[in-house]
């Protein structure tokens, strides 16, 4: 992001002092992928980094694709994030050493950015950018052609790295370097919504509190009234 702003500022969430700083945008075209039948079909998950200033819009990055539009995009789905920490991890127990920021489809890969510490709802300034973060990412099988390894989508959930989707309320434009600093604080935290969802942690308590955040994408709030559904159904008498 840009060089306006190089140096390091913290600022007071909640009272954590927090900052964490975008090391990549990146941005990709539509490409062709063929799944495990052979099928092709055209996905945007390839990206790379850019220099200079991108805009980003309430539709998400201005020249970036999208592929699967019904399962990605849209004004919920604007922006991926992902923490450029993981990527170490990521080398170690997979044993890669091509992987390079952008390449999990974040469009924009963020140094200190955790899952445990990010809360659905929290506001985030990148250069003039403000996003708010609507849900977690559950890993397609997409991802899996990503990476040559179809069982991989399973490992990247389970390992709750998974990043996070985020919603533009103000347009403007970024560049590596630019501060990506949290201004308010949600109350889901991450890790604890891809629990409840995808890992079958359900309890009435969490899926209360994930309904109450008014952040919530859509596709999450109808994941979570399927959930509220199916613990309001008594049990078949015997």
């Amino acid at each position: 992001f840009s060089s306006r702003r190089r140096h390091t500022r913290y600022i007071s969430v909640t009272g954590v002092q927090t900052c964490a700083l975008p090391i990549s945008v990146n941005v990709g075209g539509l490409q062709e992928m063929q799944n495990r039948r052979g099928n092709s079909f055209y996905s945007g998950i390839y990206k790379s980094p850019v220099s200079g200033e991108v805009s980003i819009g309430f539709s998400g990055v201005i020249g970036d694709a999208q592929g699967d539009q019904k399962n990605h995009g849209g004004p919920d789905n604007a922006v991926y994030a992902y923490s450029a920490d993981h990527y170490a991890a990521w080398r170690r127990e997979e044993k890669r050493d091509d992987l390079h920021a952008g390449f999990f489809g974040e469009n924009l890969t963020v140094a200190a950015l955790h899952e445990k510490d990010v809360r659905i709802g929290d506001l985030y300034r990148a250069g003039h950018v403000l996003l708010e973060v609507t849900q977690p990412r559950l890993p397609c099988a997409t991802l899996g052609v990503r990476f040559g390894d179809k069982e991989f989508p399973d490992r990247f959930q389970t390992s709750l790295r998974t990043g996070m989707y985020l919603r533009v309320l103000k347009e403007g434009v970024v560049q590596a370097g630019d501060e990506f600093l949290r201004e308010r604080a949600g109350t889901v935290p991450l890790v604890e919504a891809v629990e409840t969802i995808a890992l079958g942690k359900a309890t009435p308590e969490r899926l209360a509190r994930l309904k109450a955040e008014s952040a919530l994408s859509k596709r999450w709030r109808d994941k979570v009234d399927r959930l509220l559904a199916r613990e309001a159904v008594p049990p078949a008498a015997e």
